[in-house]
């Protein structure tokens, strides 16, 4: 009696999982993102490839995003759209974040194959490159980058999990 239990409750979790019953549209939440932002100064995102990643971008005033959904075709449909957010979340950091390129982590400009991915891609904003900074750096897996992890803490974000999809008609 207990095995067929057992068996009856894990199908029913199997099917639950396959199906995508039980999760909400949007678990990140979120608004419109900004359209009056000031300049960037950073995008960060993880190296992971298996999702859509949320996306931190960080502006000169002290105003952050965490975008957190995405427009998506639907499962099944040929879909050619460039990534375009539609939804994020809103903050202020206040963090002298040109540490996070001093850490002996990070790596500017290293080129990485689909089975070599870092664990966070860093690319400045154009103020910062025309002043001779590079456009890409990443941090690779396995290292840490103290100064990326007291940023990311201080305001709560965590940059490990995916965005969420929004559906187009």
């Amino acid at each position: 009696m207990k095995k067929t239990l057992l068996t009856i409750l894990m199908c029913g979790i199997m099917v639950l999982g396959i199906t995508g019953c039980g999760e909400s549209e949007n678990k990140l939440g979120g608004d419109t993102p900004l359209t009056n932002n000031s300049e960037k100064t950073f995008t960060i995102t993880t190296g992971n490839k298996s999702c859509i990643p949320v996306q931190l971008t960080l502006y000169e005033d002290g105003n952050y995003e965490l975008f957190t959904a995405y427009e998506s075709c639907r499962p099944g449909q040929l879909c050619t759209s460039m990534l375009k957010y539609t939804k994020s979340l809103k903050g202020k950091y206040d963090y002298d974040i040109m540490k996070i390129l001093d850490d002996e982590s990070v790596e500017v400009d290293k080129s990485h194959s689909m089975d070599n991915l870092p664990e966070y891609e860093i690319y400045l904003g154009n103020y910062y490159v025309e002043n001779g900074y590079g456009y890409y750096y990443t941090v690779e897996k396995g290292k840490v980058n103290k100064y990326l992890d007291e940023l990311l803490k201080s305001i709560n974000v965590d940059l490990k999990v995916c965005a969420e999809p929004e559906y187009s008609d």
